[in-house]
């Protein structure tokens, strides 16, 4: 294995040295973006039941308890999460009119939704980058190779030509086998993050409903002690 690792990182190897360091770099570049981008996607930004959660928040709003919603969605359980924190800047503006609750859940959408989309996309680019250094790697290692084999012969010949190329081969599995785990993660990056965008959205036209139904309730309320008054 290590005497594997010194054939394909070797020093003295100029070229093809360079070409697997920068593979290198880009899957370690690679995996910190993928790490980071799962701990915020699973652990940090995404409600685990975000149906259970709004059943509460409904019923909160719907008996007038608006205090109790915004604590809800505030609440150390939820710090991080996006969903609550789209929901309470709308429920803070639960007594103005639809107009400016409308407006104050888009501003904190606007605010939210950049938040998921970070990096992902750089996972496309260093897919594309590792494959480009992948093949770089195989046209330096043929380069190599044929300079060398053109002032051999016969058997010896043969054998530095599959030397070379052998070394080339391996620049290019390298590149090709990082892309193709860049590629894998962020298909699987992007489906999440469609997820988490629908969840906000959708959980947020449910609130903007929720509320403008509380506000018919309340004047339909006050219209009945007018009456009654009158």
């Amino acid at each position: 294995m290590i005497d594997t690792l010194v054939k394909l990182f070797n020093p003295n190897d100029g070229a093809h040295f360079v070409v697997m360091c920068g593979i290198t770099l880009t899957l370690i570049l690679s995996l910190s973006i993928i790490a980071e981008r799962v701990f915020r996607y699973w652990y940090q930004y995404d409600l685990a039941n975000s149906s259970a959660f709004m059943s509460a928040v409904q019923k909160l709003v719907m008996n007038n308890s608006i205090e109790n919603a915004i604590r809800l969605c505030k609440g150390k359980r939820n710090q991080g999460q996006l969903l609550p924190y789209v929901l309470a800047e709308g429920l803070k503006r639960a007594n103005d009119s639809t107009e400016e609750i409308e407006n104050a859940m888009h501003h904190a959408q606007l605010a939210a939704i950049p938040r998921v989309s970070r990096r992902v996309p750089l996972l496309a680019t260093t897919a594309n980058v590792a494959t480009l250094l992948g093949l770089l790697g195989t046209l330096f290692g043929l380069i190599k190779s044929f300079a060398a084999a053109a002032n051999a012969t016969g058997q010896q010949k043969a054998v530095i030509l599959a030397q070379g190329i052998a070394e080339a081969l391996s620049a290019t599995t390298f590149g090709l086998a990082t892309a193709l785990l860049c590629l894998l993660v962020y298909g699987l990056l992007m489906n999440k993050q469609t997820a988490i965008v629908d969840d906000i959205n959708q959980n947020s036209a449910r609130l903007m409903d929720l509320l403008y139904t509380r506000k018919m309730k309340i004047r339909s309320g006050q219209d009945m002690a007018t009456a009654s008054a009158d």
